[in-house]
């Protein structure tokens, strides 16, 4: 019964519902059998400075042991709690965990009263029942007691010690929850959202069956200041217990699904996924795998897809091994087989230190498609061998159908002599006839003008005497041996684009081939406003994806 409440609880938590006064006071008068160690509060966050481009940090902890048990605390042996801390960012719909701390090794516990009414148990060895014991940002920032994750295994608890680089100190960054600088760059991601993470493992709580339930996030302010050339994080709003982070994506956008996905007597994972159409036409599929205690890790992700299916721009990122980790940092691999995209590292019998989804990280996923989504199950390769069978997951992911062109722009024009921005278009695209065409509009009238096309996506502003960006690169050539058009009366233009006659810089013309992409934008004179001298400008760019 007490811990039927306490899963009750837990589900709760992992469909965003508030912990109510009442609910705390149920929690505490019916505790979990055995020890069991839980994030109370995440409390604080410490600033370090940047060292080759990463910036440290560090989220204080509160534990707090909701069992009925005393927690072992011991230091200097194998019976202690060790407690990870990471940094995620939610950006316009991607959420992706980009930082990871080592471990900080528990040496001691107060007896303080967070969470419940706390039965003290006499001794900085062992957390009492109900009990709270804080480490501020600064010790778990304190390099000499931070041991690496790759030592422990956090479905039994077990870990080594001494640990690796114990006593060891390092640069601003070393060890620490490092994080790219430019992915906090509030310049780079001006309406992001951050979040911290808190990890609790001991083996004393895992042997009773209660390591499910040790994590907790709370929100980040967004970075500001800076503190020794790191842009600052602090904590904000309350933390929420006894969930993932990636709960954090599901409270501000509640179309994320999330699932629990258990390795039957061995660990679990957290998964979830957000399948919408974004702009441009085409439809984003989003999705994470966060590993919360399973030592056996994954090193594939299989989502089916329909017959057909239109598939995009496929990336993942994942959060980087650092300070001398084993772990490797290679890309995994993507491949598209028709019927199902799969993202794949190395096998375990191909390399034990591989980039595996190992515990207590979370590893995004994406692509886009012009089909839309519907329900489909999902499978995790697990990494290394055992005897459970891969899980598999429901997610959403692509209907199938005929692949076709997919036309979206990019790229911000410069106001021409109309007081408006030009724009440029693809329409009427004919995949069996070879054909489309690009349109001009809102472009100064009478005006000579002509299209540039290319295989890759640029920026350079104000080029030469030209007012406006240019919106390609690499290889630039004119569209159908560089006619030159004019805009008329309306101030507007339609051009047919022969596929089979793309240009290139040395005028030798090559057809769009399968699966590739071409960037188009169109130059056109105009007028300097009151002294009637000749220049130029350009439209924004357009890219359209051939099937």
């Amino acid at each position: 019964m007490q811990r039927n409440i306490l899963l009750s609880l837990s589900l709760g938590l992992a469909l965003g519902v508030a912990v109510t006064a009442d609910q705390a006071a149920a929690q505490c008068a019916n505790q979990s059998s055995g020890p069991d160690v839980i994030v109370g509060d995440v409390s604080g966050c410490a600033t370090y400075g940047t060292a080759s481009g990463f910036s440290g940090y560090a989220l204080g902890t509160t534990s707090c042991n909701i069992g009925n048990a005393q927690l072992l605390w011991i230091s200097n042996n194998t019976q202690h709690p060790v407690i990870g801390q990471n940094i995620y960012r939610l950006n316009d719909g991607r959420f992706e965990q980009i930082g990871q701390s080592w471990l900080k090794h528990g040496f001691t516990a107060l007896q303080q009263n967070l969470c419940c009414p706390c039965q003290s148990s006499g001794t900085g060895s062992r957390l009492g029942v109900g009990c709270s014991d804080p480490y501020g940002s600064s010790l778990n920032g304190s390099q000499s007691g931070l041991g690496p994750r790759s030592e422990v295994n956090a479905f039994t608890g077990a870990f080594l010690y001494p640990f690796g680089s114990q006593g060891q100190t390092g640069n601003a960054a070393y060890k620490r929850a490092q994080v790219l600088r430019d992915d906090v760059d509030p310049a780079n991601f001006p309406n992001a959202l951050y979040f911290g993470e808190a990890q609790y493992v001991a083996p004393d709580d895992a042997a009773a069956g209660n390591g499910l339930n040790n994590v907790s996030w709370r929100r980040l302010n967004r970075p500001g200041a800076q503190t020794s050339g790191s842009f600052t994080l602090s904590t904000t709003g309350s933390t929420v217990r006894m969930q993932p982070a990636v709960m954090a994506w599901k409270a501000q956008d509640p179309t994320v699904d999330v699932q629990i996905v258990d390795v039957p007597g061995e660990g679990r994972f957290w998964v979830a996924s957000n399948c919408y159409q974004g702009q441009g036409g085409t439809f984003r599929y989003e999705y994470v795998v966060f590993n919360l205690n399973s030592h056996r890790s994954a090193c594939r992700l299989t989502i089916p897809i329909g017959a057909g299916a239109t598939i995009l721009n496929e990336g993942m990122s994942w959060p980087r091994s650092h300070s001398g980790e084993p772990y490797d940092n290679s890309p995994w691999t993507m491949q598209n087989l028709g019927d199902r995209i799969l993202f794949t590292t190395d096998s375990f019998a191909t390399d034990p230190n591989a980039n595996a989804i190992r515990w207590g990280t979370m590893y995004s996923f994406w692509f886009e498609s012009t089909n839309a989504p519907e329900a489909k199950t999902a499978t995790i390769t697990l990494f290394r061998p055992g005897v459970e069978p891969d899980p598999t997951v429901s997610v959403c992911g692509p209907v199938g159908g005929t692949p076709v062109p997919v036309v979206s722009n990019y790229c911000n024009a410069v106001i021409n002599s109309t007081g408006v921005t030009g724009t440029i278009t693809a329409q009427n695209i004919d995949m069996n006839a070879r054909t489309m065409e690009l349109a001009g509009a809102n472009l100064p009238t009478n005006a000579f003008a002509f299209s540039l096309a290319s295989l890759t996506q640029g920026f350079v502003a104000n080029p030469g005497n030209s007012t406006g960006n240019i919106c390609l690169g690499g290889n630039i050539g004119r569209v159908v041996g560089g006619n030159i058009l004019n805009t008329g009366a309306t101030g507007s233009l339609v051009e047919a684009v022969n596929l089979d006659q793309m240009p290139t810089p040395s005028g030798i013309s090559v057809p769009v081939g399968a699966g590739e992409a071409w960037y188009f934008q169109f130059w056109h004179r105009d007028v300097i406003v009151g002294l009637n001298l000749p220049t130029s400008n350009f439209t924004n760019g357009v890219r359209v994806w051939f099937p």
